[in-house]
């Protein structure tokens, strides 16, 4: 009896190594995200430990693809994060967001540059406004000047453990009537025309970075960097503690890519088999399919296998077997035990067992 190893032809064994190789690089790929701020990506511009976070503080973690689910979670008790959407929410879907909120539920607004926020804040009744200029500190910064530290918080519930936080270009919060929870140090500017200097033009004083209005039975924090969220920036001076505190103040963290291309492809097909009924039954179906179908195969190609000794003879004929000939009866022998297979079916089981008799593969 010849070892396992040695009944495998070495191009198999290549081929199914790379094959190997292929179907996990595929299954990471699938798996995992690029996109900035995306809660499946896990390099430094991604929020992939924003979610860990949450699930190690035992709050229930979910990721809203479409706004109609915000409906599926109790708004009490739940926090949702909207980080630097991409595109602007339409009319409907900024309602769905605002009943969301006047419910009891907080939702967490974080931008810099871009104007969707600004229209969502808007459209869903808040008062805060992103200004949209970089803010820079050249005196109170982290590792450099457009990392301006925020070392004057209040003693909100969201804010109380919390000793600065720590931005990267980073833009004011104009609050209006929302209540500001953490400001820069008097030594910081806007960089209007972004030539990193402070110009004549430009003056230094404390700018507002976060803030949090009332809005209905529920809260609408508006905070001026939605990097401080990212996993390299979680790692900064205070961020953490801060993401710590939103989500410790509710039972169930929301993540809203309604507005990200931030899911993985298999995530995305996850979220679509979920919804839809139809498509897992169906996908159901060809699995069972699938695997009826390669048993038999296999199981078929045992039972002609057997019908062979491991030197290529016959036993009924007890003389060399004639390849072509013998060919000719296990296509007929697979016609005889399946009548309904057609012609090209019959012909690639014969192939694959003559293939696997020629390389010695019998069962000893």
């Amino acid at each position: 009896m010849r070892a396992p190893w040695e009944r495998v032809s070495y191009p198999r064994a290549l081929l199914v190594t790379l094959a190997a190789v292929l179907a996990i690089a595929l299954l990471y790929g699938g798996l995992t995200s690029t996109t900035a701020f995306g809660a499946y990506n896990s390099a430094w511009d991604g929020a992939s430990e924003l979610r860990d976070l949450s699930n190690s503080q035992n709050a229930e973690t979910a990721l809203l693809q479409n706004t109609t689910t915000y409906a599926d979670h109790s708004p009490n008790g739940s926090v949702a994060f909207v980080l630097s959407p991409d595109t602007e929410y339409t009319p409907r879907e900024a309602d769905r967001v605002e009943r969301f909120v006047r419910r009891g539920g907080t939702l967490v607004v974080a931008e810099d540059f871009d104007a969707q926020s600004n229209a969502l804040l808007d459209s869903i009744g808040a008062e805060a406004r992103f200004d949209g200029a970089l803010l820079r500190d050249e005196r109170n910064h982290d590792t450099a000047p457009t990392l301006p530290l925020a070392e004057n918080l209040t003693d909100h519930p969201y804010t109380a453990t919390v000793d600065r936080l720590t931005l990267n270009r980073g833009t004011p919060v104009e609050p209006g009537n929302a209540t500001v929870v953490a400001t820069t140090s008097n030594y910081s500017y806007l960089d209007a025309n972004l030539n990193s200097q402070l110009d004549d033009a430009e003056t230094m004083q404390k700018y507002p970075v976060a803030a949090v209005e009332s809005l209905g039975a529920g809260d609408v924090v508006a905070i001026g960097d939605p990097s401080i969220f990212i996993n390299a920036m979680l790692q900064r001076p205070g961020n953490q503690a801060f993401a710590s505190a939103l989500v410790a103040a509710h039972d169930t963290t929301l993540v809203d890519v309604s507005h990200l291309d931030a899911l993985p492809p298999l995530v995305r097909a996850q979220f679509a088999l979920r919804s839809a009924p139809l498509l897992q039954i169906t996908v159901g179906f060809g699995l069972v399919l699938l695997v009826t179908y390669l048993s038999e195969a296999a199981a078929l190609t045992r039972n002609v296998r057997r019908r062979l000794t491991p030197d290529g003879r016959n036993p009924a004929l007890d003389a060399p077997v004639d390849p072509e000939t013998d060919r000719e009866a296990v296509a007929a022998w697979v016609r005889e035990r399946h009548p309904d297979w057609d012609a090209g079916r019959v012909r690639r089981v014969t192939d694959r067992v003559m293939a696997r008799t020629s390389e010695g593969q019998h069962d000893d």
